[in-house]
């Protein structure tokens, strides 16, 4: 299902006010940390986006990457700061400079992770270019106006939700439509969730939890920091069959 880019790429103004205190220049291409290669080491690889006021060695120094040496998958780690989604860039710049040399380079399964901003980012690319991902992982992720998750909730559940949403943006709309078609069968693409019991979005993690098989849902005691995130990419990665 393809939408609006323009305004795809707009995040809400709270998202949009604490960013532009400091905003990193966009750079083109889209910098990453171990970036496609000529020739893929593994089969598969998971791209890496950073949730706001983070960048991408922040996966390196948390440990990220060296999960994927352990269980046998590369890891991207990309640059893609609030600057992307302000100039409406990110899925261009994601697509062209990470996502289709990736595939070039031979890996036969490419999987997005995000975390909180980085998680709509992932949702966005997928609902943009469905055919293009194999899977998606979400930590913390951020999914939109909380008034749309209580009333997806109201309804009974994201399996019941209508898509009749117009008092809300055009692309939450989208990224729950998608979401609905990814957890009731329409779709074939994997979504894995994690989150902390303690973090702020928690209510709206747990309405796309009850949608999603219980076995791609990971939970630990924590808030919306590092300090959970790491310890919840750790269980996932190595459950991960890529």
């Amino acid at each position: 299902m393809k939408f609006n880019l323009l305004r795809a790429s707009l995040l809400p103004l709270p998202l949009l006010m604490s960013a532009c205190l400091s905003l990193a220049p966009t750079e083109v291409p889209l910098p990453s940390i171990e970036a496609p290669k000529a020739a893929a080491r593994y089969g598969s690889v998971v791209i890496m986006l950073p949730g706001r006021g983070d960048r991408a060695d922040a996966f390196i120094r948390q440990g990220f990457a060296e999960a994927g040496e352990r269980w046998g998958f590369d890891t991207i780690a990309v640059d893609a700061h609030f600057g992307y989604y302000r100039e409406r860039s990110l899925l261009t710049r994601l697509r062209e400079d990470i996502v289709l040399p990736a595939r070039a380079a031979g890996y036969e399964s490419i999987w997005l992770l995000g975390i909180s901003m980085g998680g709509f980012g992932s949702l966005l690319y997928a609902a943009e270019h469905p055919d293009e991902i194999d899977g998606v992982i979400l930590l913390a992720p951020y999914l939109g106006d909380r008034k749309l998750v209580e009333e997806i909730s109201a309804v009974g559940g994201l399996s019941a939700w209508s898509g009749d949403a117009s008092s809300f943006k055009d692309y939450e709309i989208e990224v729950w439509t998608w979401l609905q078609n990814a957890t009731n069968g329409h779709s074939t693409t994997p979504v894995i969730l994690g989150y902390g019991q303690s973090d702020g979005g928690a209510r709206a993690h747990a309405v796309l939890a009850d949608a999603l098989d219980p076995a791609s849902v990971y939970t630990l005691p924590g808030g919306h920091k590092w300090t959970t995130w790491g310890p919840l990419w750790e269980e996932i990665a190595a459950d991960l069959e890529l």
